[in-house]
């Protein structure tokens, strides 16, 4: 099953940076500047994805397939960390580790939940380029799902790295 999960994920996540670099190489913004963008910042780079054409189609059309694709990185993300954080807990043998541990589980739905939030509201924004009124900032959102994202990953490989050495 880990191994399945880490391929879809590798996949998925090639196709995303695809996806972005060509958002970043055409307009000089990616998706992260918008999550993390206010209003003016963030109606600026709808409307100028809007209005930048690749191939036959505009930049924010890659936006949207992007976004719509996040939503199967998010449910591959989510049961990557409880499945890694689960099988980690099996061999971790320091209580307060093991318990750090248990709490990515939750962690990693509550990030989930977090970022199908923030979906929801690009999406949002993108089907009213333009429109300062119509714009739903993510910030607030993104911020601190990627907090979150570092504490799951500093706590996973410091369990990891501790099990390594007292082998």
């Amino acid at each position: 099953m880990k191994k399945i999960l880490i391929l879809v994920f590798i996949i998925v996540c090639g196709v995303m940076s695809f996806q972005g670099k060509v958002l970043q190489h055409f307009s000089g913004k990616g998706i992260i500047n918008v999550e993390l963008a206010n209003k003016d910042s963030g109606v600026e780079i709808i409307a100028l994805w809007s209005d930048t054409l690749y191939g036959d189609q505009t930049l924010l059309n890659i936006a949207q397939k992007n976004t719509h694709l996040d939503f199967l990185f998010i449910l591959v993300y989510v049961v990557l960390i409880m499945t890694l954080s689960n099988s980690q807990m099996q061999r971790e043998k320091t209580s307060w580790l093991n318990e750090l541990l248990r709490l990515n589980l939750f962690l990693a739905f509550l990030i989930g939940s977090l970022d199908v939030i923030e979906n929801i509201r690009l999406l949002h924004s993108f089907y009213h380029p333009g429109n300062l009124a119509e714009f739903w900032r993510t910030d607030f959102i993104a911020w601190p799902k990627f907090v979150i994202v570092g504490w799951i990953i500093l706590i996973y490989l410091f369990s990891v790295i501790k099990g390594y050495f007292n082998k």
